[in-house]
């Protein structure tokens, strides 16, 4: 199975303790599609992803991760950079539903991220079939490899 996600420009995280939250971002700039997103941090010239996550209305499931006060403390308190996420649409094939392929997309970028060692604070099972994950658009080709290859 070959899946495609299109990456957006990287979403600065503001400073949003007059809404009583730790961090927000630009709700416009976010799709309110069915795809993935990756908090992290970014520094020099590396990247470290902080959480991996999925959803069938992007836009939405940020919202609500912004008052998930364990993960925005977790995003907080990891080591010096600018916080960011990160996020990609799901652009299906014919046939493809997004309920069946975003799990595996998400799984897939936790195998990939805590094999480079990052600090992922989400690290469930992700044992997979065998899949291919092709990252398209304007996403930091440094932070995000553009063709993924998974197993089982």
């Amino acid at each position: 199975m070959r899946l495609k996600l299109e990456w957006t420009r990287a979403i600065p995280l503001k400073n949003a303790e007059r809404q009583n939250l730790i961090y927000s971002a630009d709700q416009d700039k976010v799709p309110a599609s069915p795809g993935v997103y990756i908090f992290g941090r970014r520094f020099g010239g590396g990247f470290e992803a902080l959480y991996v996550g999925q959803a069938r209305d992007i836009r939405r499931r940020l919202k609500g991760q912004f008052k998930n006060l364990p993960l925005m403390m977790h995003v907080k308190n990891a080591k010096i950079g600018k916080r960011i996420v990160l996020v990609g649409v799901f652009k299906p094939k014919p046939g493809q539903k997004a309920a069946k392929s975003l799990p595996l997309i998400e799984r897939s970028f936790i195998r990939y991220f805590l094999s480079e060692g990052h600090d992922l604070v989400n690290k469930m099972a992700t044992r997979l079939r065998r899949h291919e994950i092709a990252s398209i658009g304007k996403h930091p080709k440094r932070f995000i490899p553009k063709l993924m290859f998974l197993d089982k």
